[in-house]
């Protein structure tokens, strides 16, 4: 274990509730309810690491490609240049569905994948990333894990989570963040079913808090580390505010 690298995501409510980052051969689930702030994070870590000149890989599975770059502007993030210098590719599984589309939407697009197909979705992960020569750095994001909870029975998405896991963070050590929205009881027995599986769970939710001094009402967004292998860890609650370029605590909490 002491020979693996390790990552820190480069964001402040992350940086401090895992004050030596994470290891570099760690699957990941963010899991919360809507709203939660899950893709945004994501986002967030992946222009810390575009910065930093790591490449990053989204597997797009909610939203169509373009959906997701302009999201990544959010965080003033030019994605078009990361594709010129070969650091951010997406991986689409959402177009699939879209009848008479001929080309790929973006630029930033890869690899086409139908996530209905198992044995697709694994294969072209790990070709893109030995054609890419990505090993022992970079980001592998899947947004969300939902999608596969769709289309397959419980145990061949398990058995899928398994596969990623291996083949990528395992194989390849390479971090594979993953969300998974837990808004229906389906999506909260499979994240409890995959605990054990996964090397780590970061819970985010949204609360609604109320003035001391008067009956206003804000909702806060909060994360904590539910579980994380191999490096030590906080697991109270952190608020955090999304900005426009950046993510930060939420020092003072009505």
């Amino acid at each position: 274990m002491s020979n693996i690298e390790k990552a820190k995501f480069g964001i402040e409510p992350l940086d401090y509730i895992l004050p030596e980052g994470i290891l570099r051969n760690s699957f990941i689930v963010f899991a919360g309810k809507g709203g939660a702030g899950k893709s945004l994070l994501l986002m967030g870590i992946a222009k810390r690491f575009l910065e930093n000149g790591e490449p990053v890989i989204y597997f797009a599975l909610d939203d169509d490609p373009i959906t997701i770059v302009k999201q990544f502007q959010l965080f003033e993030v030019s994605i078009n240049e990361y594709v010129k210098r070969e650091l951010f590719y997406i991986i689409d599984g959402y177009s699939f569905r879209i009848r008479g589309k001929e080309e790929r939407m973006h630029i930033s697009v890869i690899e086409e994948v139908d996530p209905q197909n198992l044995t697709q979705v694994i294969n072209i992960c790990t070709k893109i990333l030995d054609d890419q020569r990505i090993m022992n750095k970079g980001l592998f994001i899947i947004d969300s894990i939902n999608e596969f909870l769709t289309l397959y029975e419980v145990n061949k998405a398990i058995e899928l989570i398994k596969n990623l896991r291996a083949n990528i963070s395992k194989a390849r050590g390479i971090i594979v963040l993953s969300s998974l929205h837990t808004s229906s009881q389906i999506a909260r027995n499979f994240l409890s079913l995959i605990e054990h599986i996964v090397d780590g769970i970061i819970l985010t939710e949204a609360v609604v808090k109320s003035f001391t001094s008067s009956t206003e009402l804000i909702m806060i967004r909060r994360l904590r580390v539910k579980r994380m292998k191999g490096v030590p860890h906080y697991v109270n609650w952190i608020p955090y505010v999304i900005e426009r370029s950046d993510i930060k605590i939420i020092t003072t909490v009505p």
